[in-house]
């Protein structure tokens, strides 16, 4: 009777297979064995990133230009007229609330985190910065390189995975799974045996390990702002503790499903992000900031492509690629099982081509404005008061946030400021949780299972509490570098199997 409840429950939680326990079984010796030791597993990941950063960057670099030349091949094709589903079918959400949900899903808090350290770290020190560099020189190359990395490279791998998910699925009547990205190339024997399911377990490793680090750097953000407004110190056991409360509110959530939960949840953070937008823009350096808006779209236009083909020449430029660009394509990469399938599951209805442009460019619109506004503030900051904003985020990078907010000479609006920032990351990280639990539960088949539900959001906090112990960010950077490589060749393989379906027009 007891071997038959155990695997019943296993059953209830996804993996009834000996393919699925063997895979999960090996993540959980090695989460065992970074607690066990964690300075071998950190010397691990990191030896591991080395390898994969040194002999394999050209992957990352070619793969995320090759999905911008993928995606501009579907939008222009004639076939961008049909939609993802019947021809008479209708989008299930609302466009704003669309737009809303990929907003919250496709980025989280990561520009919050980001949106101010990273201009100052890239206006300190990058290879393309000239020795003598000339007035302004290192503040527009910070901005460049900014929002190259969170620009259309990751959302045209985001738009290419979802695209073949959206077609095969509605289009051609497969179940919403990983897995069929693999038919094109495969077929449909071979893609439901075996690798089909093989490739749906790298989706669900890629969605912890990308998660996990998303769910890390909202910690850190977090524990900064809570730490301005409360007696706490900024450590790594607070970010755990963090990490526990907020993952009971995810599974929550994500017990609500997309439409009561995920979708309200991901409209207030629109709002509330909005809000703060607007507030930096007016308490800021306003006249400052919306030149830096246009400059920006400007350089980016130009200087998206040559920055998007950069490979350093020299072992201290790779090393530097390696700890910024091939990252954050190894993070996107990792992401894109997780998000793709969310757009996917989020985009019914709409035609192929509304959904590349918007998909593609809107958030990258967004997103240059975000970046702008906060890190042309940060940047105005420290040329004002050198040390200003560079300080704190050289001790932590999660402080930029913080630093800038009271570096806006408005004393009284400081806590408040900071306690939207605060709610701002809560909100983002209880919808990366309960999205990305979702999904994983999708990946397994078991989307409609409770059980399957609150196990995996379980798990997801877990891992980002055991990866932040085992090292920190350099931890959760290396565990994304290394499962977006295998996953990198998947997307390649699927991106080549959408361009060969777009000129046989079987879309």
């Amino acid at each position: 009777m007891p071997d038959s409840t155990k695997v019943s429950l296993l059953d209830q939680i996804g993996l009834s297979d000996g393919l699925s326990r063997g895979a999960v079984g090996l993540l959980v010796l090695a989460l065992a064995a970074s607690v066990g030791s964690i300075e071998d597993a950190s010397a691990i990941l990191a030896a591991s990133k080395a390898i994969v950063v040194d002999r394999f960057d050209f992957v990352f670099i070619a793969l995320a230009n090759l999905a911008i030349i993928v995606v501009v091949l579907a939008g222009l094709h004639p076939a961008g007229a049909r939609r993802l589903g019947t021809e008479d079918e209708r989008p299930e959400f609302s466009r704003g609330a669309w737009i809303a949900m990929l907003f919250s899903a496709g980025l989280a808090s990561g520009i919050l985190y980001w949106a101010a350290a990273e201009p100052i770290l890239h206006m300190q020190s990058n290879p393309l910065l000239s020795a003598n560099p000339e007035p302004g020189e290192a503040s527009r190359l910070a901005m460049q390189i900014t929002v190259m990395h969170w620009g259309i490279h990751g959302w045209a791998i985001y738009v290419v995975v979802a695209l073949v998910l959206g077609i095969q699925s509605y289009r051609h009547g497969q179940p919403l799974r990983f897995r069929i990205v693999l038919l094109p190339i495969l077929g449909e024997t071979w893609t439901h045996r075996w690798p089909g399911r093989s490739v749906d377990l790298l989706a669900l490793f890629g969605t912890i390990c990308g998660v996990a680090t998303s769910i890390g750097l909202s910690a850190a953000s977090m524990n900064a702002t809570l730490s301005s407004l409360f007696p706490m110190s900024v450590s790594t056991f607070n970010q755990v503790v963090i990490i526990a409360s907020v993952s009971v509110l995810g599974i929550f959530s994500a017990l609500s499903g997309v439409d009561s939960g995920i979708r309200r949840l991901s409209s207030l953070n629109a709002w509330v992000s909005f809000g703060l937008a607007l507030a930096f823009l007016v308490l800021g350096p306003t006249a400052e900031v919306l030149s830096l808006i246009g400059r920006t779209f400007v350089d980016y236009v130009v200087e998206v492509i040559p920055l998007g083909l950069y490979r350093g020449a020299t072992p201290e430029a790779r090393s530097w690629q390696g700890d910024w660009t091939v990252f954050y394509w190894a993070w996107w990469l990792a992401w894109a099982p997780f998000v793709s399938l969310f757009i996917a599951r989020i985009s019914r209805g709409r035609t192929i081509r509304e959904f590349v442009v918007t998909v593609m460019f809107l958030p990258t619109a967004i997103t240059l404005v975000w970046m702008a506004i906060f890190g042309g503030t940060a940047i105005v900051q420290e040329q004002l008061i050198p040390g200003s904003i560079s300080d704190a985020v050289n001790i932590d990078y999660s402080l930029g946030i913080v630093a800038v907010i009271q570096g806006l000479g408005y004393p009284g609006l400081v806590l408040p400021l900071l306690a939207v920032a605060s709610f701002l990351l809560f909100t983002w990280l209880i919808t990366s949780l309960d999205s990305a639990t979702l999904v994983m539960c999708q990946l397994l088949g078991v989307e409609k299972s409770r059980a399957a539900t609150v196990f995996w959001g379980m798990a997801l906090a877990v891992v980002a509490a055991l990866l932040l112990v085992a090292g920190g960010l350099q931890a959760l950077q290396a565990a994304s570098i290394v499962v977006g490589l295998p996953l990198a060749f998947v997307v390649a393989v699927l991106a080549l199997g959408l361009v060969r379906d777009l000129l046989a027009s079987r879309v």
